[in-house]
C-alpha cells in the first residue's frame, strides 16, 4: 500500500476522498488530502508492475484513477529506474515490412521507406541498450510498429525494455463496445511481445505525461497524429519552462523524413507565434550511430 498526499479540495471532491487537517504552516484555507493507493497488478500480465483498470474514454475517467496512475508511475520510476529513461516516440503503424503496392496493384514508394525507419529505430535501441541501457533504459508506448521495433532492439541487447501503455484492444464482439467504452480492456493485450517490464495506465493522458516527465532524453521517430501530439507536448513543456530541459532528437534524414515538420516550425516562426531561439534545443540525427554518439555525449556518458 502506497500513500500519496495531494493538496486541493477540488481534486479531492472529484475523487470522493476525505480531508484531513492541514499541516502546520499551510496557507490560510489550505486543506491537506490523504489518498491511499494500491498499485494493482494482474496475473494476466506478469511483466506489468502496475495495471490500472479500464475505465473508458478519457473524459469519463474518475480523478481517483488518474491520481493512482500518477502515483504508481512515479513509484515505479523511483523504485526501479530513478535516473529515468530514453523515451522513444514513433508510429504504431510502421511495421517491419511495409508494402509499397496495394491489392489493386497501385504502388507508392513512400511506404517502402518505412522499412529503413523501422530498422533504424531497432538498431538505435539495440546500440543504446548494449552500452547504456542499464543506466537509462529504453521506454516506449509498448504498442506495435516503431514502439515494437525499439522494444525488440532493447530486448535483443539483453537489457531492460520498458513500456508505458493503456488500453487499445478491440472487444471480441463489436456489440460489447460502446461510445463510452470503445475498447475491450484486456490487459493481456496491452504490451507488445518485447516489453520486459512496464505499466498499464487507466488514463492515456497520464500515460503520455509520464513518458515525458520520466524522460532523461527524448527520441522521436516518424509517426501519425499520436506522435505529432507527443512532439508538440515535448516542445511546449520544455519551451515554456514547464519541464526541465532534456535532449530531444529526431531520428532520420532531416531533409526527407522531417521535411514537413521543419516547414511547419518555420511557418510558426515566420508568423511570430514562436521564436526561433525557443526551438533551438531540437536536434536531428540521421543515423542510429550518430544518435548514439551525440546523445551519450549530451548526457555525459562514456
Amino acid at each position: 500500500m502506497h500513500r500519496l498526499v495531494l493538496a486541493g479540495a477540488a481534486a479531492c471532491a472529484l475523487a470522493a476522498c476525505t480531508g484531513i487537517p492541514a499541516s502546520p504552516g499551510a496557507g490560510a484555507g489550505a486543506q491537506q488530502i490523504g489518498l491511499h493507493f494500491s498499485c494493482t497488478t494482474s496475473p494476466a500480465v506478469a511483466n506489468a508492475s502496475y495495471v490500472g483498470r479500464y475505465a473508458g474514454m478519457e473524459n469519463a475517467i474518475p480523478a481517483l484513477d488518474a491520481a493512482r496512475d500518477i502515483h504508481c508511475a512515479d513509484a515505479f520510476k523511483a523504485g526501479k529506474h530513478p535516473r529515468g529513461f530514453v523515451t522513444l516516440f514513433g508510429s504504431s503503424r510502421i511495421a517491419k515490412d511495409n508494402r509499397a503496392c496495394d491489392a489493386a496493384g497501385r504502388c507508392d514508394e513512400t511506404p517502402r521507406e518505412n522499412d529503413s525507419i523501422f530498422a533504424a529505430v531497432r538498431e538505435f535501441a539495440l546500440l543504446w541498450t548494449a552500452k547504456h541501457g542499464r543506466r537509462l533504459p529504453i521506454l516506449t508506448g509498448a504498442g506495435p510498429g516503431l514502439m515494437e521495433a525499439a522494444n525488440e532492439g532493447a530486448q535483443a541487447a539483453g537489457g531492460p525494455s520498458i513500456g508505458y501503455t493503456t488500453y487499445y484492444d478491440r472487444p471480441a464482439a463489436p456489440a460489447q463496445a460502446s461510445a463510452e467504452r470503445p475498447y475491450g480492456g484486456d490487459p493481456s493485450k496491452a504490451f507488445n511481445p518485447y516489453v520486459s517490464d512496464g505499466l498499464i495506465f487507466t488514463s492515456v493522458v497520464q500515460r503520455e505525461a509520464a513518458m515525458i516527465r520520466h524522460a532523461a532524453a527524448v527520441v522521436i521517430a516518424p509517426g501519425g497524429t499520436g506522435t505529432e501530439w507527443e512532439i508538440y507536448q515535448v516542445i511546449e513543456t520544455i519551451k515554456s519552462g514547464q519541464q526541465a530541459p532534456v535532449p530531444v532528437y529526431f531520428l532520420g534524414d532531416r531533409a526527407t523524413v522531417w521535411r514537413s515538420l521543419d516547414a511547419r516550425l518555420k511557418d510558426l516562426v515566420a508568423r511570430r507565434v514562436v521564436r526561433a531561439e525557443e526551438l533551438a534545443f531540437l536536434r536531428f540525427a540521421a543515423t542510429p550511430a550518430e544518435l548514439l554518439e551525440r546523445l551519450a555525449s549530451d548526457l555525459g556518458l562514456p
